[in-house]
C-alpha cells in the first residue's frame, strides 16, 4: 500500500510539473538563444510564437556573462509591453517601468546599486533617453522649483547627477566613476561654474581642488598626485587673472638653451 501510495504521489507530482512547464512554454513562446558569451553562457534570449507561416517575438531576456539576469520584458506587435525590469550585475534592481499604455514607459522606478531609490512612480518624468538595447541612459525629473537629471553607464551605474532650473545648470553637479566613487564635484549658478570644484582620482583621493566665480578660477588652486602628495598650486585674483603659475617641476627652454619662466 505504501509503495502504491508513493508511486501515486510521484505520478501526480510529475503531471503537475509537466503542466506548469507546458503552460510556461505556451505563455512565453519557444526559447531561442540569439547570442552567447565566450564562456558559453547565453547572452540574449528571445521567446518566439508561431502564427501559421509567420513567427513573432513575445518576450526577451538579456543576461550578464556570470549568468545573472540583466533585464526581461514582453512584446506585443514588436512593441515593448507590460512591465520591464532591469538588474545590476549583483542582482539588485536598477529600474522597472510599464510599457502597457506608453512606448516610453510609465510608472518608472530607478535605483542606485545600493538599493537607494532615486526615481519613484509618482515623480514627474520630463525627459528620458535610452541605449540601443532599450535600457535607461538618462532621465530628468521635474520638481516644483528645479529639475534633477541622472545619467547612467551601460552597466546601469550612476554616471552624472545634476541639478537644473529651467533646464539651465543650477546647484550641485556630480560625476562618478563606474566603480561608484565620485569623479568630480562642482556647482553652477545660471549655467556658469560657481563655488567649490573638486576633481578626484578613481581611488577616491583628491586630484584638483579650487573655486570658481562666474566661470573664472579664483583664489588658490591645489593639485595632488594619486598618492596624495602635493603637485603644485596656482593663485588667481577675484576677476580670474592669474597671480602665480603652477610649478610642476617641468622646465622649458628656448632654442638657445635658456630656461623659459612661464
Amino acid at each position: 500500500m505504501k509503495t502504491k501510495t508513493l508511486k501515486g504521489l510521484l505520478s501526480k507530482t510529475i503531471v503537475i510539473i509537466l503542466t506548469v512547464l507546458i503552460t510556461s512554454s505556451c505563455s512565453n513562446g519557444k526559447k531561442e538563444v540569439i547570442s552567447y558569451y565566450e564562456n558559453g553562457n547565453p547572452k540574449l534570449i528571445y521567446y518566439i510564437k508561431k502564427d501559421k507561416d509567420s513567427k513573432y517575438k513575445v518576450a526577451e531576456k538579456m543576461y550578464y556573462e556570470n549568468g545573472k539576469l540583466k533585464y526581461e520584458g514582453k512584446f506585443d506587435n514588436n512593441e515593448r509591453t507590460g512591465k520591464w525590469i532591469y538588474y545590476f550585475e549583483n542582482g539588485n534592481k536598477f529600474s522597472q517601468c510599464d510599457y502597457t499604455n506608453s512606448k516610453s514607459g510609465i510608472d518608472r522606478e530607478v535605483y542606485k546599486v545600493d538599493k537607494t531609490k532615486i526615481v519613484g512612480k509618482n515623480d514627474k518624468v520630463e525627459e528620458v533617453t535610452f541605449y540601443p538595447d532599450g535600457s535607461l541612459a538618462a532621465i530628468k525629473i521635474k520638481y516644483d522649483k528645479f529639475e534633477k537629471e541622472y545619467k547612467f553607464f551601460p552597466s546601469f551605474r550612476l554616471l552624472e547627477e545634476r541639478t537644473t532650473k529651467g533646464n539651465v545648470l543650477n546647484g550641485e553637479s556630480l560625476s562618478f566613476y563606474e566603480n561608484g566613487k565620485v569623479n568630480s564635484t562642482n556647482y553652477f549658478k545660471d549655467g556658469m561654474q560657481d563655488s567649490i570644484y573638486v576633481l578626484y582620482y578613481n581611488n577616491g583621493s583628491t586630484q584638483v581642488k579650487g573655486s570658481y566665480k562666474m566661470d573664472n578660477k579664483i583664489g588658490k588652486w591645489e593639485y595632488f598626485k594619486e598618492d596624495g602628495t602635493d603637485d603644485g598650486e596656482e593663485l588667481f585674483s577675484d576677476d580670474g587673472s592669474i597671480i602665480k603659475s603652477r610649478n610642476t617641476g617641468i622646465m622649458y627652454f628656448d632654442k638657445e638653451g635658456k630656461q623659459i619662466n612661464l
